[in-house]
């Protein structure tokens, strides 16, 4: 009887000391996490060497250094909690990990696409270019290791905070301020090579633009779901820098991201009249922002330095006041219609289904006249000689051509080319050894090498296939649709939800970059670890 007391106190002891080895390696680890989080929030936006002068190829080192440093110190937490979550079931005994017993679809499609990168490594014909990426662009099968990883382990060993959201914001908030200021020409921070389309620490205008995409939505979102106070007017404050900024960057997939963001506000504002007040708030600090941007390019030494067509539009004419009327007449209907006639706007949501059919519609008729336009010409004789409704290779800011030769290329694979792709980042190496593809790309954009197809998703197929292509989609789709699904109880996950929806949105016309993709996988990380939590605490 003593011998089994004995061993029972013995296996308690055991367990009582993996229990405290297990805890302290989550502790670890989440500290860890934390550092490189506030690494990659705050100082990698603003880390330079030489001012913008390959400053693309700057920071890509500096994120493969510290998040290699980072995955090499998390090596050994991993081995320790996996090892000390070893549970006994019956006769058989299994490894596994905690919130990791039932994999999310996230999850799976993660793997895939993990197994898919090595698979198309292995099967490549340009080794050299597939382990790095192109040069200065640096996509190749490490990052896309990485950012697996990102996601994998803010997923499963990093515990969210919302006071976080803070740091995000005022960080984000200060390089979108720092655009704004330059783009009227005024440089708080002494940086050479100064140009216009570099904008202000992050280097060109599409990577700016590619940064602006993942973070504009979470203020945007967070206002949304804000109450009165404090907190409203902060969130208000940096909406309307997200606002000028879009406005006035210079790339026109900001207009496109914002159509997305706004159409995603104006669907889920029909839950409640508090909602839908705060979407038309937003709408308003929209219309406001244009005129704050108008206003600013009459101030001494403001000097707009860089203009396209829909920017000046937006800033440079009394536009955004039609709107911010409308807006305010919109506002103030509803408030009559809430303190009087009681209207609760979650019963009408047929006007939501109306609208977004309408926008579905718009698109769907946009796509049949360019195709008609584009190859019967003739046929609608208003459209004749509009270049928007002319799919050829200038159309959409040259996109045409990109996005024909990426499918061009496709289609020229061998059958398991077309399954595992080309090879990470190895689109230029392909496309440029196809004859009349090379000719026609050098044709449009001289001695400057096309490294990807202007669309994310086309560049998957040509790099990894239409398996890779298929589960780099099905990351951010299901984690899009499994976050919208849980945020009325966890209501962060709506601005996760928002930042996912722009970044596929804005790289419909823009690509993989190291100041957007790494982020956008940090943000599902964080956001599916907010998943596995609920779903831990929901099963206890």
């Amino acid at each position: 009887m003593e011998k089994v007391k004995k061993g029972n106190e013995q296996r308690n002891s055991v367990s009582n000391w993996k229990e405290r080895l297990l805890k302290l390696a989550g502790q670890t680890g989440n500290y860890f996490l934390k550092i490189y989080f506030l690494i990659l929030i705050v100082v990698y936006p603003f880390y330079m060497q030489d001012g913008y002068r390959e400053i693309g190829a700057v920071k890509y080192f500096f994120f493969r250094k510290i998040s290699i440093l980072v995955i090499g110190i998390m090596a050994p937490v991993v081995i320790i909690i996996f090892l000390c979550s070893r549970k006994a079931q019956g006769n058989k005994k299994k490894l596994i990990l905690e919130n990791c017993r039932r994999p999310s679809v996230t999850d799976l499609f993660a793997y895939g696409y993990l197994l898919i990168v090595l698979i198309s490594y292995l099967f490549t014909d340009f080794r050299g270019e597939a382990f790095w990426g192109a040069d200065g662009w640096y996509m190749g099968m490490v990052s896309q290791i990485l950012f697996v990883l990102i996601y994998f382990m803010f997923s499963r060993y990093f515990r969210w905070d919302n006071d976080m959201l803070y740091v995000v914001l005022g960080s984000s908030g200060l390089v979108f301020l720092l655009g704004i200021l330059n783009r009227y020409s005024i440089y708080p921070i002494p940086i050479q090579v100064k140009a216009p389309e570099f904008i202000s620490t992050l280097g060109n205008i599409n990577w700016f633009c590619g940064y602006w995409s993942v973070f504009a939505p979470l203020g945007i979102m967070f206002y949304w779901n804000s109450r009165d106070g404090w907190q409203r007017f902060a969130a208000g404050a940096y909406v309307v820098i997200c606002f000028i900024t879009g406005m006035t960057q210079g790339s026109r997939s900001a207009y496109l991201t914002l159509i997305g963001i706004f159409a995603l506000l104006f669907y889920l504002s029909f839950q409640e009249n508090q909602k839908m007040y705060r979407f038309l708030e937003i709408c308003g600090l929209f219309a406001l922002s244009g005129q704050i941007a108008r206003l600013l390019r009459y101030l001494p030494g403001f000097t707009m330095n860089y203009e396209d067509e829909l920017g000046s539009i937006f800033t440079d004419t009394g536009l955004t006041l039609y709107i911010g009327a409308v807006i305010l007449a919109l506002y103030l209907l509803l408030h009559y219609l809430t303190e009087h006639k009681g209207c609760r706007i979650n019963r009408y949501k047929i006007l939501r289904r109306c609208v977004m059919f309408m926008i579905a519609t718009v698109l769907l008729v946009y796509i049949l006249l360019t195709i008609v336009n584009t190859y019967i010409p003739g046929n609608l004789t208003g459209l004749a000689g509009k270049q928007a409704f002319i799919f050829n290779d200038k159309w959409g800011n040259s996109r045409g051509i990109t996005w024909i030769c990426g499918l061009l290329a496709y289609m020229d694979m061998t059958p398991i080319q077309k399954l595992v792709g080309v090879g990470p980042d190895c689109f230029a190496e392909y496309v440029y050894g196809i004859p009349e593809l090379a000719e026609r790309v050098y044709m449009a954009f001289g001695d400057s090498r096309l490294t990807n197809a202007h669309n994310e998703w086309i560049t998957m197929l040509v790099n990894l296939g239409a398996l890779g292509a298929i589960c780099y989609v099905g990351i951010f789709v299901s984690a899009f649709i499994r976050f919208l699904k849980k945020a009325p109880e966890k209501t962060f996950l709506y601005l996760c939800a928002a930042s996912v929806l722009a970044y596929m949105i804005h790289n419909i016309v823009s690509f993989q970059q190291v100041l957007n993709t790494p982020f956008v996988f940090l943000i599902i990380g964080i956001g599916e670890g907010i998943l596995k939590k609920s779903q831990t605490e929901n099963d206890k």
